[in-house]
């Protein structure tokens, strides 16, 4: 995991609770606005760093389990947490190439339905679990 993981963490989950964010923090409304036009390009970063950091999980589950479990664990559900909102966040992308297959437009518009209403939790959960992995690099 490197800072170029967490901090993309951190943007994203910034960008899906940019609601809840400026309700709590009104000074953020600056920043908020000057992310929020680039949210499919910082979902589409996400979506490519969260599968190339699982793959990189997957070959080598067992030993990490072993070595550290916890460490892993929170590792594994970040990545599901970055791929999962730079999903949603680049939409408008996706639906471009599923004009002919009707078959995984339908998983596309499943998808959209089930993790929609929770974008803005799952927001908060990737700014949480960035800073756990935080904690977790430094120590």
């Amino acid at each position: 995991m490197s800072f170029v993981f967490i901090l993309t963490l951190i943007l994203i989950g910034m960008v899906a609770a940019a609601d809840y964010i400026e309700g709590k923090i009104p000074q953020s409304k600056t920043a908020l606005d000057y992310l929020k036009p680039h949210e499919q390009w910082i979902g589409l970063v996400s979506i490519v760093l969260g599968i190339f950091y699982l793959i990189s999980v997957i070959l080598t589950l067992g030993t990490r389990l072993r070595i550290d479990t916890i460490y892993t664990l929170v590792f594994v559900a970040s990545l599901l947490l970055l791929i999962v909102l730079g999903f949603l966040m680049t939409q408008n992308h996706i639906k471009q190439y599923l004009i002919k297959n009707e078959k995984s437009k339908k998983f596309n518009q499943d998808m959209l339905n089930k993790f929609s209403p929770l974008k803005q939790k799952l927001g908060q959960a990737a700014i949480v679990i960035a800073l756990v992995d935080l904690l977790l690099l430094i120590t």
